[in-house]
């Protein structure tokens, strides 16, 4: 796989496509940037830079995220599917399974149940269960994205694939 993007687009000739480190490099960035910002300043930056194909990181380290189709940078439209609801589609699956198996309150061990103080509640065992599961499925996804991008041969994360982009390194230009 060669790393040059080729496009049809004026002025983005010899784009180079990010390396896995460099991607990676940036979801951890971002990470850090949602956890130093309490992610109401990372929301508020990436909702206003997402019309220019980037995130935080992006923008800090230099790359950009394009479209595939058209050759220029991804618009705000794609870049809310790209970063918010494809990653949100599998957790909510793992939410709705763990909304239904914490109705079974009888399965899960439940931080919020205490029988000694008698704080246990049929609501309360339940949201125990479904909160805990749905972060584990967070975590699944993003483990998951990440084994998919070191190893994909076209330096792809699963939502580059499924939103049909690809994340330059504008620096190297």
């Amino acid at each position: 796989m060669s790393s040059e993007f080729s496009s049809q687009g004026s002025g983005s000739q010899g784009l180079r496509i990010a390396t896995p480190q460099h991607r990676l490099g940036g979801y951890f960035l971002d990470a850090i940037l949602l956890l130093l910002t309490c992610g109401i300043g990372w929301m508020i930056w990436s909702l206003v830079i997402w019309s220019d194909g980037l995130t935080p990181a992006k923008q800090i380290l230099k790359m950009r995220v394009y479209s595939k189709s058209t050759f220029k940078p991804a618009t705000w439209g794609n870049m809310a599917i790209r970063q918010f609801l494809l990653p949100l589609a599998p957790s909510m699956l793992v939410f709705i399974f763990a909304a239904l198996l914490g109705a079974s309150n009888s399965l899960f061990y439940d931080p919020f149940c205490d029988p000694y103080f008698d704080t246990c509640s049929d609501y309360s065992s339940g949201i125990g269960v479904t909160v805990s599961l749905l972060y584990l499925g967070l975590f699944i996804v993003q483990i998951v994205d990440a084994i998919w991008l070191l190893t994909n041969p076209e330096r792809k994360r699963l939502v580059d694939i499924l939103s049909k982009t690809v994340v330059v390194n504008e620096a190297r230009n």
